[in-house]
C-alpha cells in the first residue's frame, strides 16, 4: 500500500518493520485487550484448550483486533490514521520543527 501525501512525499507500506508506521491502540481498549489475553489467552492455554502456537495466535488476534494503523510521513512529519470505520485522517504538525521520526522505535 501506498499513502500520496499532501506534501507531495510517499509513505510505502510493503514490508514489516518500518520505522514510519505505527500500531495506535485507544486507552480505552488498553485494559480490554489485557482481559481478554487474561481469559482467551492464558487461561484457555492452561486449561489445555489451546496449543502453544494457538495461543500465540489468538494473542496477536487480540491485539490486531483493537488496534488501527498509523504511518506518518518522512518528508513533512504529517500523521495518517485509521479511524474507526478504517478512513485515514490526515494530522498536520504544529511546526516545521515537529519530530518526523515519531513512530520509530529506534532510540536517538
Amino acid at each position: 500500500m501506498k499513502i500520496n501525501c499532501k506534501c507531495g512525499g510517499t509513505i510505502s507500506d510493503s514490508t514489516d518493520n518500518l520505522s514510519h508506521k505505527a500500531h495506535l491502540i485507544a486507552d480505552q481498549d488498553w485494559f480490554t485487550i489485557y482481559d481478554a489475553i487474561d481469559d482467551d489467552v492464558i487461561d484457555a492455554f492452561s486449561a489445555g484448550l489451546l496449543t502453544r502456537e494457538d495461543a500465540y495466535m489468538k494473542a496477536r488476534q487480540v491485539i490486531s483486533s483493537r488496534s488501527r494503523l498509523m504511518w506518518q510521513c518522512p518528508a513533512c512529519g504529517r500523521l495518517y490514521v485509521d479511524d474507526n470505520e478504517g478512513k485515514i485522517q490526515c494530522f498536520v504538525p504544529a511546526t516545521d520543527e515537529t519530530d518526523k521520526r515519531i513512530l520509530s522505535a529506534e532510540k536517538r
